[in-house]
């Protein structure tokens, strides 16, 4: 009651009377109801006018005959109101008739007042109609702000429904690499091992040949398998976490971006296609960077060929570094096709390529895994017609990154006498042959168990063992070894690479992982750093 109260003592009142004696009379009776925004209007054609300026909360209006067109000025002043105003008009009149009372309310009166009328009657009546208009505003702003409400809440749940969509094409997409990866540690453990017995048999022949043309036959194979075994790693390069004895060098970002330029450059400078393809390249002086160079580089390389395969018709490669918060940023952009909403947010699954038959779908895959190793993150930003952004984020606080030793992995290890397990029979005589070549003393086992059993009855100066063996496998060797002799070296053979382990740390024991396939110069690198 108190908000109407002070609702009522503030209203304004609007009269429209060209009788002044009247208009006055009518006044007089609000200013002794406590009514002091009263404003008069004798001349009907300021009506419209004074209604828009005074902005009254009630309109009196008198149509008696003195006041000519009474009707045509209570039509006009309605058409200045909203709909869901409720803005009361009382007509005034000195026709008392019924007629005349259906007249005003069919033209829009809210009441009717004949005259002659007291003062109590007309504060009664204003009151009546004012309180109405209180209540009907009052509704009207409850609905405004359930409305808003509405619309707020509803806002709310569009983003959380669209943040748990969000959050189930991530986790969709988890399951969908977890499952991945499952599928392929057995394919790429049982590929890696005869990639390694491949490269095996041509290091021996390669030794053992004299035969010039052979040779050269030989090398072509060593060619060949390496650039099967990098396919094969590109599997791994997607899911692989970072080990804790990965190598990140202080590098120039600079020479790197550079050389992954110049690697690229062929691919649109000596194929044909519409229009010219200009390079753009901005880079920033940063700091040396912690990081694995040649991964970066294969990284950028990637990144460069996917935005020329973008620009058929040719176009703008805009390649940026430049320092950012904490790091340092790689921009791979192009003026290119440009790319969906649903390829945007795929394009770095693996498998998931808009090529056809001429995509693997694994590069942009192998990219974020990369820079994922690195403690980085890819983003991407890209419209159809209007181009890609490939972004790369790199952290500055690989600074404590293991240095390389490069002298350790040069130098020849002093014989050893190594005991080599390895359940593939033919693998085993080709590393057992290597490590001979190296002049090491070899003692080979076929499983854990045979291999504890060999330890049992004989020094050994190093372990060799592969992961996965029969009945006794290669981290339960290590662990029955260890506690024998707790400070014998141990290097590591895995065809699994990086499903290892779910968080990429080497099993327990273990001094050197090695993945296969493993070259022969390799594994004396391994044996010169746990020998040194």
């Amino acid at each position: 009651m108190h908000a109407f109260e002070n609702y009522l003592a503030n209203a304004r009142f609007l009269i429209i009377d060209d009788e002044p004696v009247s208009a006055s009379a009518i006044g007089i009776s609000l200013a002794a109801a406590g009514q002091e925004e009263v404003l008069i209007i004798d001349d009907p054609r300021d009506a419209v006018r004074a209604f828009r300026e005074y902005k009254p909360d009630i309109v009196l209006l008198d149509v008696s005959a003195s006041l000519e067109n009474g009707f045509q000025v209570l039509e006009d002043l309605r058409n200045q109101v909203a709909p869901d105003d409720h803005l009361p008009f009382i007509v005034i009149t000195t026709d008392p008739a019924e007629s005349m009372r259906r007249k005003a309310l069919t033209a829009g009166a809210s009441d009717f007042l004949a005259k002659p009328f007291g003062s109590t009657e007309l504060r009664l009546r204003v009151e009546n109609l004012l309180r109405t208009r209180f209540l009907h505003n009052g509704l009207r702003e409850q609905n405004r702000l359930l409305d808003k409400r509405v619309t707020e809440r509803t806002q709310e749940l569009e983003a959380a429904l669209d943040e748990l969509r969000e959050t189930q094409r991530q986790a969709i997409r988890e399951q969908r690499l977890h499952a991945f990866s499952e599928m392929a540690g057995g394919v790429v453990h049982d590929f890696n091992n005869v990639l390694m017995i491949l490269m095996s048999l041509t290091d021996v022949m390669e030794r053992r040949t004299a035969d010039t043309e052979l040779q050269a036959h030989v090398g072509t194979m060593q060619g060949v398998l390496q650039e099967g075994a990098q396919l094969v790693a590109r599997l791994n390069y997607f899911c692989r976490p970072r080990h804790d004895d990965d190598i990140f060098m202080p590098t120039d970002l600079r020479r790197v971006v550079e050389e992954a330029v110049n690697l690229a450059k062929p691919k649109w400078q000596n194929t044909e296609r519409e229009g010219e393809i200009r390079l753009a390249l901005e880079m920033e002086k940063v700091e040396p960077l912690p990081c694995n160079a040649m991964e970066m580089r294969e990284a950028l390389f990637h990144l460069l060929l996917n935005a020329v395969d973008a620009m058929p018709k040719g176009g703008e490669l805009a390649v940026t570094m430049r320092r950012a918060e904490g790091g340092v940023e790689l921009l791979v952009g192009d003026t290119g096709t440009g790319m969906t909403e649903e390829a945007r947010l795929r394009c770095l699954d693996p498998f998931y390529s808009t090529k056809g038959e001429t995509g693997t779908g694994l590069g942009l895959a192998m990219v974020q895994g990369i820079v994922r190793r690195h403690g980085g993150e890819v983003d991407v930003k890209s419209k159809p017609g209007e181009g890609s952004v490939f972004r790369i984020f790199l952290p500055q606080k690989n600074a404590t990154a293991l240095a390389a030793r490069p002298s350790q992995a040069l130098m020849m290890a002093r014989p050893l006498r190594v005991l080599l397990a390895e359940d593939d029979e033919r693998l085993r005589e080709l590393m057992g042959l290597q490590l001979e070549s190296m002049g090491h003393f070899v003692e080979t086992a076929r499983d854990g168990n045979e291999a504890l059993r060999k330890f049992h009855e004989s020094p050994f100066d190093l372990i060799v063992t592969d992961l996965s063996m029969p009945q006794l496998n290669g981290v339960a060797l290590v662990e029955a070894v260890r506690e024998i002799i707790a400070e014998i070296p141990v290097i590591m053979l895995t065809g699994y690479g990086a499903m290892l382990l779910p968080d990429g740390e080497r099993p327990p024991g273990v001094d050197v992982l090695l993945a296969k396939p493993v070259t022969r110069d390799n594994l004396a690198a391994a044996i010169a750093q746990v020998a040194a």
